[in-house]
């Protein structure tokens, strides 16, 4: 479904991210994962439209999408919920849906209750301000717009950062009910521990390349792989 090839990208001046290859199939939950400055948070903007690659493919749906704006991925069926949560803080928890909605492929009612039944919390405060909300309930929102553009591909840019850890598992668990749902998702974590123990499939990055990928299994049974690229 998702399918990048050969990516590569710079952060200002520096080549961050040097021909990196990786795939989401339909319906499956991959990570990223690597250390501070690995290129991780590159990558994912790449794939949305907020860099632009300096070579190789982004195709979604066999369709290349390397070259569009961010609202134009959006419109082709990808959804970034990027570090920072990047919510519309002047706006109650449902006008930042409703918002969402309009600027995707088009939502309705059903929508919004999908996200309401993902996360409780946000249907209790629907008439607050965003900015007013605390930053786990700010990450639920944050996913919850990203659903109201009905992606094909959900990508998660570090979740549980600065989060406590109930609410990060209050959000692994919304990650995981959206994967048995179908949901395709591309996720971004620097915690191995929790990822590996949700996704399929892994990839390992080290100063802007690849050096390692496998299933979630494999990266997580492998010492030589925990000690030397993610400990």
């Amino acid at each position: 479904m998702l399918n990048v090839s050969n990516l590569s990208a710079s952060y200002g001046a520096i080549r961050a991210v040097k021909g990196i290859s990786l795939k989401v199939g339909q319906g499956s939950l991959c990570v990223v994962l690597g250390s501070n400055g690995a290129g991780k948070s590159t990558t994912l903007r790449s794939i949305a439209g907020l860099h632009r690659p300096v070579e190789g493919s982004i195709t979604l749906q066999d369709r290349e999408i390397s070259r569009l704006k961010i609202h134009q991925v959006v419109r082709h069926g990808l959804a970034l919920v990027p570090e920072g949560r990047m919510v519309v803080a002047p706006l109650t928890v449902e006008e930042n849906l409703d918002l969402s909605g309009f600027a995707g492929r088009g939502s309705d009612r059903s929508d919004r209750e999908r996200v309401y039944e993902l996360f409780p919390r946000l249907k209790e405060r629907r008439q607050q301000k965003a900015g007013l909300l605390s930053g786990g309930e700010q990450q639920m929102l944050a996913i919850g717009r990203a659903l109201m553009t009905q992606p094909q591909v959900l990508v998660l840019d570090e979740p549980s950062m600065g989060l406590a850890p109930s609410i990060v598992d209050l959000v692994f668990d919304a990650i995981v009910a959206l994967h048995k749902q179908g949901q395709s998702i591309l996720l971004v974590e620097q915690n191995a521990a929790i990822a590996l123990s949700v996704c399929d499939y892994g990839y390992v990055m080290r100063r802007g390349e690849i050096v390692v990928e496998g299933t979630a299994e494999m990266l997580r049974e492998s010492p030589e792989v925990m000690k030397a690229y993610l400990s």
